[in-house]
């Protein structure tokens, strides 16, 4: 069994990585490049339009109202669609790869879901600003990257703002919308793994004046999988359309469906014959575990809304917003792998079928307004409501047939058994929160305070059954920002978050939410030009009120766990000018079961959770001469050693990978090539126990040919 060896300092890193970090994100938080070699600020040149990419000036995530970044007293990451295209993104989880305090894809690749954490967490996810289902595994369905303008992750509790979530933060998914000007696009893609992926992307006015704008995006993919017997094929469309009768008002209606046609089967490897040695050999990470006529997995989502807004002048304004989104998962009888059997070749293995739907609405409405000269008060007063339904169903067996690892034989008959639990979980949420933004000379001040009631009503319909509870929680925010003149600004914050926990104790008294409050220190830098955007941020982050086994009575859970999370958090992207952008992020985690009833958790890490991770990227594309529009990109990212079990006995090695990308300009077009750890390191990305290891990302190379008119 791997020892518990302690994380790498900053020393131990990578030299190359290390010297990069140390000097890179130093640079880019600089002023270099904002002026021309004759000191004075830089003209707007051709090239400008490159040199912005990448870096989102503002956004609306973490207060609701349009703010700069650099006065948001909390670490927000903007990941830009240009961020997505280039990197040939096809998953949210790889998007998170180079954000600071965030994991994308700690169990590997899995064409089912995406696999995030968020300073330790899973990050609540939202769409457009409302939530999105949250089921077994309706809560982790894979939203299709092409039809995204952006990928906005607020780290820290956010319920001021949205009422229950995690306390690590939130994932918001801001969907492609109606554009100004026309837009046409086609791209076609081709990869490993027999990938072949068509995406168009149609924009534009649809009468002179403007007043009416469409957007369709849709997208096909067939695909193969890493892991042997599995398939990737998705499909997605989405339309959009906004009417915008005067410069006041404007009301987009926004619709999606999309659905993923794939396989479980990835996964779940004994150790022995992946992390630990094997007399047998090495299992390949190829290999499939189920059975190829046994293990299907479809996932569809459907969704529709529409975004409300009205500018009354002086400062006030009205916004609604509402959503409709309907999620389906069924399953095979699914066969899954749990260890050998005594031989280290033959896996036991069991059976569990699952059937999901899920239905969500949201609505949000709230009126901001302005007032005040010397001191401005911006005011936002908003309220609420988000209702879901989920209605679960699954069977759990051990009448599986075996399987030779090493020399797989499929085929075998696999009978599904009958659902042994189905649970309908209904939960309402109304909230009424209201916040200041306050700015003094140089100085902003946030405030915000929130009061949410939730009721969970809680239906086993094979057994038979019922159960009600409810939940009353506060939650505020305050934080402080001063601004320099020179784009440089400190902050301070303060933020709390609450999540119902569903369930009783021993004695039958209801859970109370779990609860989450973080103390983040930091410092921004974005000056006027635009071309840096860099934030260092270290936080103190506590989560209270978690659920820890009743040592009186065993079988049932109490409430006395407290876990922090302490850490420090470096991220920045600087577009020098003339075709050339860097951009990193460095994070040092250090987290702890802090009070536990189990001693043998106490002191424990967070599972999948690295004390050190760090990524570094540039990307040069030549701006003259006969090989203009010629581009370069490269990336490095590392993972430190981390466990994958929340006793700490699994612990996994570090890892260092390498992107890279070529791409050439011409015209209307661009053609580029993406490879993601381009040199095929086989690594493990976690061990849950001796019998459930995963393997990581192998190598995946992408061709893309797009253009635009």
């Amino acid at each position: 069994m791997p020892s518990g060896t302690t994380a790498p300092s900053l020393a131990a890193l990578p030299a190359a990585l290390r010297i990069a970090l140390s000097t890179g994100l130093l640079l880019a938080a600089s002023n270099v490049g904002a002026q021309s070699t004759d000191g004075n600020a830089d003209d707007a040149t051709t090239l400008d339009r490159l040199e912005v990419v990448g870096i989102a000036p503002s956004t609306d995530t973490a207060t609701k109202t349009d703010t700069p970044i650099r006065e948001i007293p909390q670490s927000i990451s903007v990941v830009t669609a240009e961020d997505l295209r280039d990197r040939a993104v096809h998953g949210v989880e790889e998007a998170m790869w180079y954000v600071a305090g965030a994991q994308g894809g700690g169990y590997g690749n899995d064409s089912r879901s995406d696999w995030m954490l968020l300073r330790g967490f899973t990050p609540a996810r939202y769409q457009d600003g409302l939530a999105l289902a949250d089921g077994s595994g309706t809560g982790i369905t894979r939203i299709e990257p092409y039809g995204l303008e952006r990928v906005e992750v607020l780290k820290g509790p956010a319920s001021v703002s949205y009422g229950a979530m995690p306390p690590g933060g939130m994932v918001n998914y801001v969907s492609k919308r109606p554009t100004a000007e026309t837009l046409r696009e086609i791209e076609l893609q081709a990869g490993s793994f027999n990938l072949f992926q068509a995406g168009v992307d149609f924009g534009g006015p649809l009468t002179d004046d403007g007043r009416w704008r469409y957007r369709l995006t849709a997208m096909a993919r067939n695909s193969d999988d890493p892991v042997d017997y599995i398939h990737d094929d998705r499909y997605y469309v989405a339309p959009a359309l906004t009417w915008a009768p005067d410069a006041a008002t404007s009301l987009t209606l926004l619709a999606s469906w999309q659905e993923a046609d794939t396989m479980s089967g990835a996964g779940f490897l004994p150790a022995e014959g992946t992390l630990l040695p094997n007399p047998n050999g090495k299992i390949p990470p190829n290999r499939f575990t189920g059975e190829p006529d046994a293990n299907g997995y479809d996932k569809t989502r459907r969704s529709a809304g529409y975004e409300f807004s009205h500018d009354f002048g002086d400062g006030t304004r009205f916004q609604q917003s509402l959503r409709y989104a309907s999620t389906d998962v069924e399953t095979g009888p699914t066969v899954g792998p749990f260890g050998y059997l005594g031989d280290q070749r033959t896996l036991f293995r069991y059976l569990f079928p699952t059937e999901e739907h899920s239905d969500n609405l949201g609505l949000d409405n709230n009126l901001q307004f302005a007032f005040g000269d010397t001191v401005r008060h911006e005011v936002l007063v908003g309220l609420d409501w988000r209702r879901g339904r989920n209605d679960y169903a699954s069977a759990f067996s051990f009448n599986a047939p075996t399987l030779d690892v090493f020399d797989p034989v499929y085929g075998a008959p696999v009978v599904r058994p009958d659902y042994t639990s189905r649970t309908l979980q209904t939960q309402s949420q109304l909230g009424l929160y209201v916040q200041d933004q306050v700015s003094v000379d140089r100085w902003r001040i946030t405030f915000g305070g929130r009061q949410d009631w939730v009721g969970t009503d809680t239906d086993d319909l094979i057994n038979g059954g019922s159960a009600h509870q409810s939940d009353e929680k506060a939650s505020g925010r305050v934080g402080v920002n001063y601004l320099f003149d020179n784009g440089w600004a400190p902050y301070v914050g303060y933020s709390q978050s609450f999540q119902p926990t569903v369930g009783t104790d021993f004695d039958g008294n209801a859970f109370v939410p779990t609860t989450g409050e973080q103390v983040e220190l930091g410092l921004k830098y974005q000056p006027a030009s635009g071309r840096v955007l860099a934030t260092l941020a270290v936080y103190d982050l506590r989560q209270q009120n978690t659920l820890v086994v009743d040592p009186n009575h065993t079988l049932f859970q109490i409430q006395q766990g407290e876990v922090t999370v302490r850490g420090v958090e470096l991220e920045g992207r600087w577009n020098a000018g003339n075709g050339f952008s860097l951009y990193g992020a460095y994070a040092q985690v250090d987290s702890e079961v802090t009070e536990t009833t189990d001693p043998l958790s106490l002191g424990a890490e967070i599972p999948l959770q690295p004390k050190q991770a760090a990524s570094l990227g540039a990307d040069y594309t030549i701006p003259y001469g006969v090989l203009a529009g010629l581009g370069f990109g490269a990336g490095v990212r590392y993972t430190g050693e981390h466990y994958g079990d929340a006793y700490n006995d699994w612990e996994t090695p570090s890892y260092t990978l390498v992107d890279a990308a070529v791409h050439y300009d011409l015209g209307n077009w661009r053609l580029q090539l993406n490879a993601s750890n381009l040199a095929d390191k086989e690594y493990i990305s976690a061990c849950n126990s001796a019998a459930w290891c995963y393997y990581g990302y192998p190598r995946a190379v992408t061709a893309t040919a797009r253009v635009r008119w």
